[in-house]
């Protein structure tokens, strides 16, 4: 039996790194910002406090790392998402399509961290999402428009449609685990197709109502 070649000094310190971060999302999901402490973290990750510090300074720089690491893939496999799809209704389904994959593959993880923060206020997610929605909602604005059939649009207006597709269809995921038993109840079932098409016509619908609505009432004043 051949023996595992021995890491690398930097090939150990991304290792150590890789266990870190798993392990503070796991601890984050269970307590929380507030409840989490570093010596819990380090013994999670299985490495000492002195290397916990070596590669993060303190909780919120762990915390923010650990955030970015969730939330980086997604945003890019959203911006693609959005942008590959032929049509404003194409995305809709795609991105609910994607979304989906997400929570089935690691949900209860998502749910867990998320929640805790949102109680929390969210004050330190909210620092990241200012900075990353605004480029999330300037790859809806052009598929809105295209829908409209009008351009350009007020890009208030774009950013409001844009954060509405994303709450519509984020927050059924979110909240899926209460959603199965209502639905359950009334023998619907979140990954019925019929499920699906129905959220994205709603979706749509909405966002044809308000945006139109708004571009019509401009025209005739």
């Amino acid at each position: 039996m051949n023996a595992r070649p021995r890491l690398s000094t930097h090939e150990k310190a991304q290792e150590n790194r890789r266990q870190i971060l798993e392990s503070a999302e796991r601890v984050f999901a269970r307590k929380g910002f507030d409840g989490a402490n570093m010596r819990e973290i380090a013994a999670a990750a299985g490495v000492n406090k002195f290397m916990l510090y070596y590669h993060f300074d303190d909780k919120q720089t762990l915390f923010d790392r650990v955030l970015e690491a969730i939330t980086r893939p997604v945003f890019r496999k959203l911006t693609d998402t959005i942008d590959g799809a032929a049509s404003l209704e194409e995305a809709i389904g795609d991105v609910y399509d994607l979304y989906a994959r997400l929570f089935a593959k690691n949900g209860g993880r998502m749910r867990s961290f998320m929640a805790r923060e949102i109680a929390a206020g969210a004050p330190r997610a909210s620092k990241l999402f200012k900075l990353r929605l605004p480029a999330i909602f300037d790859h809806w604005a052009p598929k809105i428009e295209e829908d409209l059939g009008r351009g350009p649009l007020p890009e208030r207006q774009l950013a409001m449609a844009g954060m509405n597709i994303m709450v519509s269809i984020v927050s059924r995921f979110l909240m899926q685990p209460l959603l199965t038993e209502v639905m359950a109840a009334q023998q619907l079932f979140p990954a019925d197709r019929h499920v699906k098409e129905q959220a994205v016509q709603f979706i749509l619908g909405g966002v044809r109502a308000s945006v139109g609505t708004t571009v019509l009432t401009q025209t005739h004043n």
